[in-house]
C-alpha cells in the first residue's frame, strides 16, 4: 500500500506572544512533519508537473492574524479536491498535542510569513474542543470563507438586544411582553451573552441594520437549539420554531441593493443552548458570519454536498416523510408540480406550512445521526398552529391547539421531580394515513369524535401564480358549535374575499361562512362546520415566485 505523507497545506496565523528559543526548536522539529510536502524552505515539493503542496510563503493564512483558523486546519487536514496538488493535508490531530501545534504556528509564522505569531497552549486546547466533533477535513472553500469572515467588518450595524423571561415551547408574541433586560451588541454579533446567567427559559429578541452592497440571492442560514426566527423587512424568512437539538435552516432570499432590517427571535426552554446565522451572496460577497457562535454544521458536522429531492417523472408529486422544522416529529413533506410545496403534520393532522421554490434537501437525514432535511425552497408561511377542529361553547372560548401532558422525567433518576411537557394523542383524533393518487398527490384521512375528514391539495395557476387549492371533506354529522381554524397569523384583513394571512399569502375559503374574532394579541378566522361540510381553500402568494 502506497503511504500518504502529511502535507501542512494552507497554513493560517496566529497572535503574538512572548515565546523563547525553546518553543521555535520545538516548532522547527515538529515542522519536519511537513517537510516531505512543503520541503525545508516551504516552498513546496514538486513532483513532476505538479507540487506536492502550496508554497506557505505565498499563504495569505500564514499573513493573518486568526489562531483558531490555524488551529482547525492543523487538526483536521484539508480534502483533495482537484489535481492541482499531489494529495490531501491528512489530520495531525491525532499526531501532534496542543504545545507542539502552539509551536509549530510560532516557526512557520516566522519562517514563511515574516511575523512571528504566538498560541498559547491552552488557547490551542480550547479549539481542539471546539473542532472534537468534526469528522472529514476541511474544503479550501470553507477555509477562505472562514478567513475572509474573519478579517472582513461586521455585516450587522446598530444591533440591539431585548431578553425576555419565560416558558414557552414555541416562539412568543416577543411584542406583547415587557424585556427583562436591553443592551447594545458593538462588535456586530449575535450572542447568548446577556443571557449567560441563566439556565433556561429565557427569549432574546436582536434587532440590527445591513446594507446589501449588491442586488442579487443571498442564502441565510440559521442555527437554533431551541426555537428560532429570521425576518427581514418585516417579512419572516426562516422559521425554526419549537424545542428540539441544535438544527439548521437554510433559505434564499433576493435582496435589493440597499438599506434593510433585520430581527432574529430565539428561546431558550433548557438543556444545550445555540444560535448562529450566516449569510453567504453573490460574487465576492462570499460567506459572513453573523453570530459568534459558528453554524454546528462549520464546526462538527461533515461538509455534505446537497441531496436535492425531485419528482421521478414530470406532472407528479413527491412525497418525503422526515424531521423537517416547525413541526412536530411525524411531518410529511410534499413537493408538487408548479414549485408549490407544503408540510402536513401527522401529530397535529394538519397543514403545518406552505412555501415554494425548490423542494427539500435530504441531505442532514442521510447523513450524521440524521437529524432531518431542510426545506430548500422560500416563502414559508406557517398559517394555523396545530389541530384543525375544536368545539367552541363560546367565542370567547381560547383555541387549544396541541395534545399535551405533563409528567416528571429525569434521566437516570428513579425518583424524578423534575416535570416536562410531552405530546400525546388527543382522544377526539385518529390518523388514519393518507393514499397517493396516480400523480401521487395523497389525500391525508385521520378521524375527528365521528367524524371522517379528508384533506387533499393540488396545485393551480391563478392570474400567473401557481397556488395550492386544498379541500377538506367532511363526512358525518358533527357535534354543535363545531369550527375549523383557518388561519391565526398575519392582520387578517380581507379585500374580494381573500385573507392577508402575511408573508405575502392570502387565502380564499368556499364552502362555508368564515367568522373573524380576537385572539390574545391577534387574530383568528373560523368557519363553523355542518353535515357533509366540503371547505376549498386557497392559498395564493401575492406575486409570482421570484428566480
Amino acid at each position: 500500500m502506497k503511504r500518504l505523507l502529511p502535507c501542512f497545506a494552507l497554513l493560517l496565523s496566529a497572535p503574538a506572544t512572548a515565546q523563547d528559543d525553546k518553543i521555535l526548536e520545538l516548532g522547527r522539529l515538529t515542522y519536519q512533519t511537513c517537510v516531505a510536502c512543503h520541503g525545508p524552505d516551504g516552498k513546496g515539493v514538486r513532483a513532476g508537473d505538479l507540487m506536492m503542496a502550496p508554497s506557505l510563503h505565498e499563504s495569505a493564512f500564514i499573513k493573518s492574524d486568526h489562531p483558531e483558523l490555524l488551529t482547525a486546519i492543523i487538526l483536521k487536514g484539508i480534502a483533495k479536491q482537484d489535481n492541482k496538488f499531489v494529495q490531501a493535508m491528512l489530520p495531525l490531530e491525532a499526531i501532534l498535542n496542543d504545545e507542539q501545534i502552539a509551536a509549530l504556528i510560532a516557526y512557520s509564522t516566522q519562517e514563511f510569513g515574516g511575523t512571528r505569531r504566538n498560541a498559547k497552549p491552552g488557547e490551542v486546547s480550547k479549539w481542539r474542543k471546539e473542532f472534537a466533533g468534526r469528522t472529514s477535513p476541511w474544503k479550501r472553500s470553507d477555509l477562505e470563507e472562514m478567513l475572509a469572515e474573519a478579517t472582513t467588518p461586521p455585516f450587522l450595524s446598530k444591533l440591539r438586544y431585548s431578553l425576555y423571561e419565560g416558558k414557552w415551547e414555541e416562539l412568543p408574541d416577543f411584542s406583547s411582553l415587557q424585556p427583562a433586560k436591553t443592551g447594545t451588541l458593538d462588535d456586530g454579533h449575535l450572542s447568548l451573552e446577556p443571557a449567560k446567567d441563566r439556565k433556561g427559559h429565557f427569549g432574546l429578541v436582536f434587532d440590527a441594520e445591513f446594507t446589501i452592497p449588491e442586488t442579487g440571492d443571498y442564502v441565510f442560514s440559521l442555527t437554533s437549539d431551541d426555537g428560532s426566527a429570521l425576518i427581514i423587512d418585516g417579512e419572516t424568512i426562516i422559521g425554526n420554531d419549537g424545542i428540539h437539538p441544535a438544527k439548521t435552516v437554510n433559505m434564499k432570499e433576493t435582496l435589493q441593493a440597499g438599506l434593510h432590517t433585520m430581527q432574529v427571535q430565539y428561546f431558550e426552554a433548557g438543556g444545550n443552548r445555540t444560535l448562529a446565522l450566516s449569510v453567504k451572496g453573490p460574487g465576492k460577497f462570499g460567506t459572513r458570519w453573523l453570530s459568534v457562535e459558528k453554524d454546528e454544521a462549520r464546526k462538527a458536522a461533515q461538509s455534505f454536498d446537497p441531496i436535492p429531492l425531485t419528482a421521478r417523472n414530470p406532472g407528479e408529486a413527491i412525497v418525503h416523510r422526515a424531521f423537517l422544522p416547525d413541526a412536530k416529529p411525524r411531518a410529511i413533506g410534499v413537493g408538487y408540480p408548479g414549485a408549490v410545496n407544503l408540510v402536513w403534520d401527522a401529530d397535529v393532522l394538519n397543514l403545518a406550512y406552505v412555501y415554494r421554490g425548490e423542494f427539500m434537501d435530504a441531505a442532514p437525514h442521510w447523513n450524521g445521526r440524521g437529524s432531518g432535511s431542510t426545506p430548500l425552497g422560500k416563502d414559508r408561511v406557517k398559517i394555523a398552529h396545530g389541530m384543525p377542529f375544536q368545539i367552541l361553547e363560546s367565542l370567547d372560548e381560547p383555541w387549544e391547539p396541541y395534545s399535551e401532558a405533563k409528567i416528571k422525567y429525569e434521566r437516570d433518576n428513579a425518583d424524578p421531580q423534575k416535570e416536562i411537557t410531552i405530546n400525546v394523542r388527543h382522544p377526539d383524533y385518529q390518523f388514519r394515513g393518507y393514499r397517493l393518487d396516480a400523480k401521487r398527490f395523497p389525500t391525508f384521512r385521520y378521524d375527528y369524535r365521528e367524524l371522517v375528514i379528508t384533506d387533499t391539495f393540488t396545485p393551480v395557476e391563478i392570474d400567473g401564480i401557481t397556488s395550492l387549492v386544498r379541500t377538506v371533506k367532511v363526512e358525518g354529522d358533527p357535534d354543535e358549535h363545531t369550527y375549523f381554524r383557518v388561519a391565526e397569523t398575519g392582520p387578517q384583513t380581507v379585500a374580494d374575499g381573500w385573507i392577508d394571512v402575511g408573508g405575502n399569502l392570502k387565502v380564499k375559503v368556499e364552502g362555508a361562512e368564515t367568522l373573524s374574532r380576537k385572539s390574545g394579541n391577534g387574530n383568528e378566522t373560523l368557519v363553523p362546520v355542518a353535515s357533509g361540510t366540503t371547505l376549498t381553500l386557497t392559498y395564493r402568494w401575492n406575486a409570482p415566485l421570484q428566480p
